[in-house]
């Protein structure tokens, strides 16, 4: 079985990967440039306060930011107009006091969570016969899902538990929660979208008669705190998807393709896949965690994941995806992207050339030698051995969306045999076609990667000899030189 990884082709695809993007594609991003793609090929081997974490949140609900609390029977009836903070207000005439804490969870998501607790130790509920409820509205900067939620009562100070699920409509007693110790009332699994901006008259809870909360374990004589968090998460937001970078950066691209979406909230981690990530030959179709995965579609159809963060992800197109307009949709845990459009094409093939292989205004290809030397001007990078190609020499290229292979290899798993493309494959230097190419297929070891081992023909030396190609009846349509010698 064809498992073990090039460190030679490795090389090849960090320097490709450390790359910017285009300007073009650039433009039409968040942030001024991103790394380009580094090609997956291979598969590598007191009282209760909430959690905090060192790492900077989004801000979903502003410190800072208006907070209208309007409570009933608890243990008045009143409002308060205040602002969301960690600094305790005192409400309802000194009775009761409210604070707020927050807790990203990442950089795209984060808990709210409310606390109110009575001053003088007495009960939370004036009347336990009446309405118990709180009704608030607070600001959201962006538009968020909300995903999770807990709900806990306090006695001086600490959670009261154990509970069971009898309080009406209140469900999924649980002893521990991801946000606060202690027994609580939790809920997650599910997802509401809501838009930025001030969000009114969410109630929070209500219990009538407030005597009910007994039935869940809780004595209401003497539950003197009420806590709830809320939890957001940004939803994914794609701004552009493009075929790797690296090999042409193509608007459309084809099933088996490897492609970058750009855009914000991609996710909440930055992650490559690993050995751990693949079943047998499979390559993983999600990663960052069962419950808050970056997992994409294209068409519909799952595609494989080999690289997520906030920005960018890079997915292999699946081969079930459908040609023409497809929807692209990245789905963050239960939060999904609205569907961004992209052409896909039977096939769309490129040459690995990436940016850093231009010199001198010439893009060059990316061509190697059985050793490992760069078909270059000798020096022409600094840092990489190089020298002219010679005719008669054998040479390795290696491209993407190429198109089917036989036998048949599915995209999404490692190739583990010597296959060959379906459609023709010419390649010409300086308008000379090469009269043999011993191989043009998948590359063993890897996936979604094709191989060209090229005989160099006859042909005037040069230092930006023009390098062309064909698939099928098709030109392709990238612009590039390779330096031949005599």
């Amino acid at each position: 079985m064809y498992r073990i990884f090039s460190w030679k082709l490795a090389a090849i695809f960090a320097l490709a990967g450390a790359q910017t993007i285009s300007a073009q594609t650039a433009a039409s991003q968040p942030m001024g440039t991103h790394t380009g793609m580094p090609l997956p090929v291979s598969r590598g081997d007191s009282a209760p306060v909430a959690r905090t974490t060192a790492e900077a949140g989004p801000g979903i609900i502003p410190i800072g930011s208006p907070l209208y609390w309007d409570p009933t029977n608890a243990p008045d009836t009143y409002t308060a107009n205040t602002t969301f903070s960690s600094t305790p207000v005192m409400v309802d005439n000194g009775a009761v006091k409210i604070w707020q804490e927050q807790t990203p969870t990442g950089p795209n998501s984060e808990w709210d969570v409310f606390y109110m607790e009575t001053t003088d130790g007495g009960p939370l509920a004036n009347n336990v016969n009446s309405l118990w409820q709180i009704l608030f509205n607070y600001t959201l900067s962006q538009a968020a899902d909300f995903d999770q939620v807990f709900q806990q009562w306090w006695v001086n100070g600490t959670a009261v538990g154990p509970l069971t699920n009898g309080i009406g409509s209140i469900c999924c007693a649980q002893a521990t929660n991801p946000i606060v110790p202690g027994w609580s009332y939790y809920g997650s699994g599910f997802s509401g979208a809501l838009a930025a901006g001030v969000q009114t008259n969410w109630k929070q809870i209500y219990v009538t008669p407030y005597t009910l909360i007994e039935n869940g374990g809780i004595d209401p004589s003497t539950a003197n705190g009420f806590v709830f968090g809320l939890h957001f998460t940004l939803a994914p937001n794609i701004v552009a998807a493009v075929s790797a970078s690296a090999f042409g950066e193509f608007p459309t691209f084809a099933p088996g393709s490897w492609i970058e979406i750009y855009g914000t909230n991609l996710s909440g981690t930055t992650q490559t896949w690993g050995a751990s990530d693949f079943s047998g030959v499979i390559g993983p179709t999600e990663l960052g965690g069962t419950a808050s995965g970056t997992s994409v579609t294209v068409g519909g159809q799952p595609a494989y994941v080999d690289f997520i963060s906030p920005l960018q992800v890079n997915v292999q197109v699946p081969g079930n995806a459908g040609t023409g307009p497809q929807p692209v949709v990245v789905t963050v845990g239960s939060n999904a992207s609205a569907p961004y459009t992209a052409t896909v094409n039977e096939t769309q093939p490129g040459l690995l050339a990436p940016p850093n292989f231009k010199i001198n205004g010439t893009q060059y290809v990316v061509a190697q030698f059985a050793d490992g030397t760069y078909v270059l001007p000798t020096g022409a990078i600094p840092g990489l051995t190089s020298r002219p190609a010679n005719p008669g020499d054998t040479i390795v290229i290696y491209g993407i969306g190429f198109g089917t292979v036989n036998p048949n290899i599915p995209p999404g798993q490692l190739v583990e045999e010597l296959n060959t493309l379906s459609d023709t494959f010419t390649i010409s230097f300086g308008g000379v076609q090469a009269a043999t190419v011993t191989y043009d297929g998948l590359s063993p070891n890897y996936m979604g990667l094709y191989q060209f081992d090229v005989q160099v023909p006859q042909v005037a030396a040069g230092d930006t000899v023009p390098l062309t190609f064909t698939l099928g009846d098709g030109a392709g349509t990238q612009t590039l030189a390779i330096a031949i010698g005599n």
